[in-house]
């Protein structure tokens, strides 16, 4: 008898184990490009000089980092500024924070290379930065993520954890904080390049439009995060998330009720699609942006039933009626 418990209990194991590595967007490592990123952490360069020594300092990691430190090291004044920064007893706690949650480059190189080589995969086309730097921005939250021709810059004290209390100083809701984790970092770096570079600008005029564009970029993720829970990707916790997938017969059912799925009304539309506590109108236990959620589902479900369509084509794709309707969407 206890050897068909324990035959059982590890078929169990077996078939649970397959399910869970069914992830179609998992590309096999022998087909992916070998891009490896190296971070250059600015911020952890500039605060650890000798403030008694800055200019010696300073011209010394100069050669690593023109692009911060093109100015005169020779004269004072620019000295002197950089010398305020680093001395500033804030920006100090938050450089230590930061160098806390990311205590070497680890974290940042591999999931940064295994974005990178996803996207290669996908976009063979896209150029890619050849540097990339972080650094201490002052809480600069507006920006996390710059990209420029070879460069790209990451603000690290904006990916500290929702327990790091100078973001509440920043006046920031909670549900904005809450997405400012280490697990974020290279969401956000996916969708910054998405946005300067392959999202197609088209009018959108109906909730619709704005829900497949919307979609259109959370599908994007799926394809070069295959091994970022859908959680993070749309930053909703497993409750909302939960909440979403328990619901989603009742939201489909609202918005044709309620005859919103083609208004042109934008205060009508934000209320769906834009970040908050909560969707005005359903639970307080639901998640904002359920349009983003359910745009995300039906470009799954279109790609799922047209499966020769590539990336490239669904974001070619500018009427969101035919997308809707191909997809066979039906909750």
């Amino acid at each position: 008898m206890l050897r068909k418990i324990v035959f059982v209990l590890l078929i169990s194991i077996v078939l649970f184990s397959c399910e869970e590595n069914t992830n179609k967007f998992i590309v096999d490592d022998s087909k992916l490009p070998e891009i490896q990123v190296n971070v250059k952490r600015y911020g952890k360069a500039i605060f650890e000089i000798d403030t008694s020594k800055m200019v010696e300092g300073l011209k010394s990691i100069k050669p690593d980092y023109p692009l911060f430190l093109d100015a005169n090291l020779d004269d004072t004044s620019n000295v002197n500024q950089i010398k305020r920064f680093i001395s500033d007893t804030a920006l100090i706690r938050i450089y230590n924070k930061t160098d806390e949650v990311f205590p070497d480059n680890k974290y940042l190189n591999e999931n940064l290379s295994s974005l990178f080589n996803y996207m290669k995969y996908h976009f063979p086309q896209i150029s890619l930065p050849e540097y990339v730097y972080t650094y201490v921005s002052g809480l600069q939250f507006e920006s996390p993520v710059f990209i420029q021709d070879s460069i790209m810059i990451i603000g690290l004290d904006l990916y500290l954890g929702g327990d790091f209390n100078p973001y509440y100083s920043l006046g920031l809701p909670k549900y904005k904080i809450s997405c400012m984790r280490p697990e974020i970092l290279d969401i956000d770096v996916a969708k910054q390049f998405y946005n300067q570079y392959l999202m197609r600008r088209t009018i959108q005029n109906t909730l619709l439009d704005r829900m497949i564009s919307a979609g259109k970029l959370m599908y994007y993720l799926d394809m070069v995060l295959p091994y970022s829970a859908d959680s993070l990707k749309i930053c909703y916790t497993s409750d909302q998330l939960e909440w979403c997938d328990d619901n989603e017969e009742n939201i489909w059912a609202f918005l044709i009720d309620n005859e919103l799925l083609f208004s042109t009304d934008y205060k009508s539309q934000s209320k769906l699609m834009v970040d908050g506590p909560f969707t005005t109108g359903f639970s307080k236990r639901s998640p904002a942006r359920i349009g983003v959620w359910l745009g995300w589902q039906i470009v799954r479900d279109y790609m799922e039933n047209n499966p020769q369509t590539d990336i490239k084509e669904l974001l070619n794709i500018s009427d969101s009626q035919t997308l809707l309707h191909d997809s066979g969407y039906k909750p």
